[in-house]
């Protein structure tokens, strides 16, 4: 494989990624404006996103061979099923970003809405985009990581004997490694390190603004060019539908009909999805997803304990010095982008070693896929807790070491570590998937647990075992979540506020 051939790869998968981020934004304006400002819908739809967002990659291979694949033209089906998979691991959190920052909304601004007749298009362009632009903004930089590191599942399809391999980086690095070309392997990765990280200078960071000094790149003509491109874009696209609503008045009774058709057509799809779980051996499935629950979750738990501790020791690190922070960041956005199976050619060695190296291996793949939710959410949200009085009153009594760490530090970034872990316990059960089973070199390394029990029905072809483990083990981390974590995170949060 040549250099043209890794420009191609490169191109369809960013391409991929740009098109997946694009419908994710829209879809969390869309429906994170409708659960805040919608209690029926809010009702209804928080329980399903917290069903879906728990939903590792391979349990969408059914819906997404059976509603993508089978019906609609190949390669638009294939190519709309790896946008579709991306997507679901973009979105979830860019949703609940929405929700949040207009569930804060003052309830004036609704009441001054009113007065002025504003339209459902004006509420959305003048008050809803920019009161979730912050949000947005912020979760980008975990959920462009999170589309990266599940972009291989998305370009490899397979499911039994049904394997469909589409043209991109993922695919192109792990042809190469198994051919052995082994030059290819190294260019493949050194051109997705390159084109992760231009991403994040060009696009997602244009505040570290000692890059912009860089002669080469002049980052912020760059960026500023297409930030007046997609400005242009937007405006055309609010002034559009502002002149719509102003001449084209739509009955509210007609609006909401829309809304019970495409509800409808989706609880459809998904029941005609799930139908086959009831002619399945439930029981059988039920019994081998019992067995397997205790391995992912002591994984899961051990990596959870580690992101712990490192996100804090490199936080504190961070929060020391600037210059530290901007390296720690840049360096976690491209190790949480390497796609995760990446990671086992790229350690190869490691883990044909010797018995211990593909639980090694494994550890670091989950580490990658739960770790950077956590550091993410302390540096954006949990630094700017502590608060300046507090930094003063430490310097005059001379507050320093661990004593200012346990008495200002920990306490100001509690409530984003609380988030941050829930985030990281969820990403963490996603990573599985890719963890714990992997085939490599002709050898299969099988760590046990949930995710090596998908990926061994994968291979076997078996689909509604696929659909039906991966909902128990959805349903398994909601209830998790709405028992223990939501209690802890409601503790934390009251309890250490950095006041």
């Amino acid at each position: 494989m040549g250099i043209l051939d890794l420009m191609v790869a490169l191109g369809y998968s960013l391409a991929r990624m740009l098109v997946a981020y694009i419908i994710s934004v829209l879809l969390a304006l869309l429906v994170g404006t409708a659960m805040a400002r919608n209690k029926l819908i809010e009702a209804v739809t928080l329980p399903i996103l917290d069903i879906l967002q728990s939903i590792p990659i391979l349990g969408f291979f059914p819906v997404v061979l059976v509603f993508f694949v089978g019906n609609l033209p190949k390669p638009f089906g294939l190519e709309a099923s790896a946008v579709f998979l991306i997507i679901t691991s973009l979105v979830w959190n860019m949703i609940f970003g929405v929700y949040a920052s207009i569930k804060s909304l003052d309830p004036s601004i609704f009441d001054m809405a009113q007065v002025y007749s504003f339209g459902p298009a004006s509420k959305f362009f003048y008050i809803y985009t920019p009161a979730s632009k912050s949000a947005l903004l912020a979760n980008t930089l975990v959920s462009w990581a999170g589309g990266w590191f599940f972009l291989t599942s998305a370009e490899v399809i397979s499911l039994g004997e049904e394997e469909y391999k589409l043209r991109g980086i993922g695919t192109f690095i792990l042809e190469s490694f198994n051919s052995g070309d082994y030059i290819s392997f190294y260019m493949g990765i050194g051109g997705l390190i390159l084109t992760i990280l231009l991403t994040y200078i060009i696009l997602w960071n244009p505040a570290i603004v000692f890059l912009w000094n860089l002669p080469l790149l002049n980052i912020k003509i760059v960026y500023e060019k297409l930030s007046s491109i997609v400005s242009m874009l937007w405006n055309f696209i609010k002034e559009v539908f502002i002149f719509i609503e102003k001449k084209i008045t739509v009955p509210k009774v007609f609006s909401k009909a829309i809304g019970l058709f495409f509800a409808v057509f989706i609880l459809y799809y998904l029941l005609n999805s799930f139908a086959g779980l009831l002619s399945s051996d439930i029981y059988d499935v039920a019994l081998n997803f019992a067995r397997e629950l205790p391995t992912s979750l002591f994984h899961v738990s051990l990596i959870l304990i580690i992101s712990f501790l490192l996100s804090l020791g490199i936080s504190y690190a961070t929060y020391k010095s600037r210059e530290m922070g901007y390296i720690f960041t840049l360096s976690g956005e491209l190790l949480a982008s390497i796609p995760a199976i990446i990671w086992w050619p790229l350690l190869a060695q490691i883990a044909l070693a010797s018995s211990l190296g593909p639980y090694l291996v494994s550890l670091i793949v989950l580490l990658q896929g739960a770790a950077w939710y956590l550091f993410f959410n302390i540096i954006i949200f949990g630094l700017s807790n502590i608060r300046r009085e507090h930094e003063e009153l430490a310097q005059v009594y001379k507050i320093k070491g661990w004593y200012f760490v346990r008495t200002i530090f920990l306490p100001s970034i509690f409530p984003a570590v609380a988030s941050g872990l829930l985030s990281a316990w969820g990403g963490a059960w996603n990573a599985t998937v890719v963890a714990e089973y992997v085939v490599l070199s002709g050898r299969t390394f099988d760590m046990g647990g949930v995710g090596a029990l998908l990926n061994r029905y994968t291979v076997e072809g078996k689909t509604t075992e696929v659909a039906l483990t991966a909902l128990l083990l959805s349903l398994v981390i909601v209830i998790i979540n709405k028992m223990v974590w939501s209690r802890i995170f409601s503790r934390i949060s009251s309890g250490y506020t950095g006041e």
